[in-house]
Order: structure tokens, then sequence, then C-alpha cells
């Protein structure tokens, strides 16, 4: 798959571009009544940190595609799936670790005794 096919950003009939619009107001509504703000808050706010986010440096708009693709543009089938998905990046602090980096994962790894170090290589580096 390229991004040319069918269903991507650049390539998109009216009825896919009806549908994503669609999903943009139906998602944004979502997040809107189950955090009990308003549309214009969601920027500031948690859940739009967390989908935000999510998109990185890409188009916006290919993250949504790919719920949409995934759930066979059914709108409600992939807010929802799109809405788990954010909530268990917020839950499991997805956003923490790719700030932080897996150092502080692997410093609770080794508190907890599932990994340990054996030593150092010549360079210097640590041998688990």
């Amino acid at each position: 798959m390229t991004h040319n096919d069918i269903g991507h950003v650049d390539n998109l009939d009216k009825t896919q571009i009806e549908t994503l619009k669609t999903c943009w107001i139906t998602l944004l509504e979502r997040i809107s009544k189950e955090s009990s703000i308003s549309i214009d808050e969601i920027v500031g706010s948690s859940q739009g940190d967390v989908l935000f986010r999510s998109v990185g440096y890409d188009n916006p708009d290919v993250l949504i595609l790919r719920w949409l693709r995934a759930r066979k543009w059914d709108v409600n089938a992939a807010v929802q799936q799109l809405i788990d998905t954010l909530n268990w990046r917020y839950e499991r602090g997805v956003d923490k670790l790719l700030a932080k980096g897996e150092n502080e994962l692997l410093i609770e790894e080794l508190m907890s005794g599932k990994a340990y170090f054996m030593g150092y290589d010549k360079m210097g580096r640590p041998i688990n």
C-alpha cells in the first residue's frame, strides 16, 4: 500500500471526504461529552493532548483515515476504537514513556528483580 491508494489523504472520493469530516465531528463531540468540556477546550485538555500527540508530525487526517479504513468506513466503530486507543495511551502513560525514554522503565525492572546486570564489557557497556 502506498499513500496514493484509495482511501488515503490525497486519494479520497467525495463520500470518503464527507465520512472523514463526519468522523472528526463525531470524535470531537464524543470527547467533549465524555470529558464535560466544550469542543473549543479540547485542544488544551489532557484528552486533546493525547489525541494530537498521537498524530505526531503527520497530517491529522492520516490518523483518522487509518481507523476509518480499519472499520470499513463505519464512523461510530472508528470513533469508538480511536477513543479506546487514546484512553489506553493515557492510562498506560505512553506519551510519558516517549518523552522520558526507556531508562525509567529499565530502572523499575531492575528494582523489581525482573532484570539484572551481569557486569560490563570491555567498552564499559552493561551486560545483562
